[in-house]
């Protein structure tokens, strides 16, 4: 597969943070997903059947960011693994940013996972 789909800085509210009182308040992480896939039968055919369909994921992104997590690596692995085995994909790309520190833009963590 070569072709990418990618839904890009996606708004989720979560319980994330190492420390307990940091995990007691919601926080806004960004989350983009760049998933390989074989776009060629959708296209032809103009059905979302034969692609994944980026609404039902975005909504599956949001199921997950009601879990509570300590750290964006346990988040991030959450996610890529959810969409390897849901969705006709062979290959994930997850990068998550955080807003935890002071006078920097974002804390960014990319992971790129396959089937």
């Amino acid at each position: 597969m070569s072709d990418l789909l990618t839904i890009t800085d996606l708004e989720l509210w979560t319980h994330i943070g190492v420390p307990k009182e940091e995990r007691e308040t919601e926080q806004r992480i960004l989350v983009t997903v760049e998933m390989e896939i074989d776009a060629k039968a959708a296209a032809k055919s103009d059905d979302v059947k034969k692609s994944v369909n980026y609404s039902d994921v975005t909504n599956d992104l949001k199921e997950l960011a009601k879990k509570e997590r300590k750290t964006i690596e346990r988040f991030a692995e959450d996610v890529a693994q959810m969409i390897l085995k849901k969705y006709k994909t062979t290959a994930v790309t997850v990068t998550v940013k955080k807003f935890a520190i002071p006078g920097a833009r974002h804390v960014t963590l990319t992971i790129i996972r396959t089937k």
